[in-house]
């Protein structure tokens, strides 16, 4: 046998007891690509397992929840929509919130649902709450053409509101929305699975989150001396932003939406990086 050719051999594999913090492994995800459509399918199929109106939840379930917020905040507290129709103020809110709320509640579980799949067989763990990131944004989509069907009723009949090349800034806006949440998630997943009851702090804090976040008021009516705190709140430049852009309701304040884009960008990092660097340690405390 030659030695000399058996020492020089390239290795495909490498096991090493570290890992480089920023070895993240995004390539993998590429190689991955068909088993993250797998997990997409699953979810939504899922989702509306045996239940009566199925995919339809997905249309209803915002819709329910505007018609209570115009009940409640429209009408009893009569909170101003700064002449923006209440269904399509509250829509526009209900829609990004709840894309970013069950994008992060899905993503800060990923160790604990998909323990009995990560302790079975090996893949990049990034899959998991990246699939469920897409999944949500096909929800996302279904929710969204509901909202341009009742933004053209008011467009067409009552000859309101202009479309301008602001739209385009949308999609950017729901990508950063989702990089908000997928960054946080990440967090959080690596505490919760090893802290339980940080699960409960967390969900206390993103029920606190709707109210400090304009999904049910205007960004006018909060006080000058509470508006930059206001405006620190990455959603708050998508929200009012995505208004904006719909309802030409005052000037877009890019500076905050670069402020949002940068903290986002952290977020994300920190969140990919402690993410990769800790998913085997976690795996043997579940």
């Amino acid at each position: 046998m030659d030695t000399n050719k058996e020492l020089t051999t390239d290795w495909q594999w490498e096991i090493s007891a570290k890992q480089s913090w920023f070895k993240l492994g995004l390539r993998e995800l590429f190689y991955y690509r068909g088993l993250i459509m797998r997990f997409v399918r699953r979810d939504l199929i899922a989702s509306y397992q045996q239940t009566v109106i199925g995919p339809f939840w997905i249309v209803l379930q915002p819709l329910i929840t505007t018609m209570i917020y115009l009940l409640v905040f429209g009408n009893f507290a009569q909170v101003p929509t700064d002449g923006i129709p209440k269904i399509l103020f509250y829509l526009s809110g209900t829609i990004i919130w709840t894309f970013f709320f069950d994008n992060i509640s899905g993503t800060m579980y990923t160790f604990i649902t998909n323990a009995h799949i990560f302790n079975k067989v090996y893949f990049p763990r990034l899959i998991a709450p990246i699939s469920h990131v897409i999944t949500q944004t096909v929800r996302l989509s279904v929710q969204f053409i509901l909202f341009i069907l009742i933004f053209l009723f008011y467009h067409i009949f009552y000859d309101q509101f202009h479309i301008s090349a602001t739209i385009l800034l949308v999609p950017f806006l729901i990508i950063l929305t989702a990089a908000f949440a997928l960054g946080l998630g990440l967090l959080i997943a690596v505490f919760t699975a090893r802290y339980r009851d940080i699960d409960t702090f967390f969900q206390y804090i993103l029920r606190l989150g709707m109210f400090i976040t304009p999904v049910v008021f205007p960004s006018s009516i909060v006080p000058e001396k509470y508006q930059l705190l206001f405006w620190l709140n990455p959603l708050t430049p998508v929200i009012e932003t995505f208004r904006s852009v719909f309802f030409n309701q005052g000037a877009i304040e890019y500076g905050y939406l670069l402020l949002s884009i940068a903290n986002t960008s952290i977020l994300l990092i920190v969140g990919l990086v402690l993410f990769k660097k800790r998913e085997t340690a976690v795996m043997d405390i579940i």
